[in-house]
């Protein structure tokens, strides 16, 4: 068990393969559009149903922004690392399982509208995805001889890194009082997350501890 703790590999595949599931997930998301259905076509009929997809745009324009920082906030955290342990593999893995997933509440949605049970299981979903992230920054900080606690994932957690799953539990509670309120509260710590002074503490946290990770 000793000898696990110490598995490091290069993170040349590592990032190959990170790189390639956001990728499929964030294409995917255009799956969320559904056909239109109409019984006569024409220039008034096409322009209503098209202006009446707004919340399908918005689902996709907010969920393509969230996995587009998703991603670089992947890449700020791995940026200066030569390595990644095998914890790390782990933690990654569970990250990815959940962005793979979220074309799925994503069609849901684009299908159904802005229901609250739907909109709060989307929610739900982003409340995982970034305690795998927390854990995975976590993981990442941990050194070989140090044992990994409860407490010490607690210490880690950041104003940066602890703004998601406190706003994406909002936006799932929300979701039962005013759906869209709750999109757009998503939609806002996207733009949140996207902000230069963000980035830069993202970039300072990648940068933290790891000459030698």
């Amino acid at each position: 068990m000793k000898r696990d703790r110490h598995i490091r590999i290069f993170k040349g595949r590592f990032e190959a393969f990170s790189d390639g599931v956001f990728a499929i997930a964030i294409t995917l998301l255009v799956l969320g559009f559904q056909p239109l259905k109409l019984a006569t076509v024409n220039e008034t009929t096409m322009t209503a149903a098209l202006l009446s997809l707004w919340p399908q745009y918005l689902v996709y324009a907010v969920t393509f922004a969230t996995v587009g920082i998703m991603w670089f906030n992947h890449y700020a955290l791995f940026h200066g690392v030569r390595h990644v342990s095998y914890g790390t593999l782990i933690a990654n893995l569970a990250l990815l399982m959940l962005i793979a997933f979220l074309p799925f509440p994503t069609m849901l949605l684009g299908e159904y509208g802005l229901l609250s049970s739907l909109v709060f299981f989307y929610s739900l979903i982003m409340v995982l995805i970034s305690l795998c992230y927390g854990v995975l920054y976590f993981v990442t900080k941990l050194r070989p001889d140090e044992p990994a606690s409860l407490m010490g994932y607690v210490r880690s957690r950041t104003a940066w890194n602890t703004v998601g799953p406190i706003a994406y539990a909002a936006a799932a509670l929300l979701a039962f009082a005013s759906p869209l309120a709750s999109v757009i509260l998503i939609a806002a710590l996207a733009i949140f997350y996207m902000l230069p002074s963000t980035v830069s503490l993202a970039l300072a946290a990648g940068a933290d501890d790891h000459s030698d990770t």
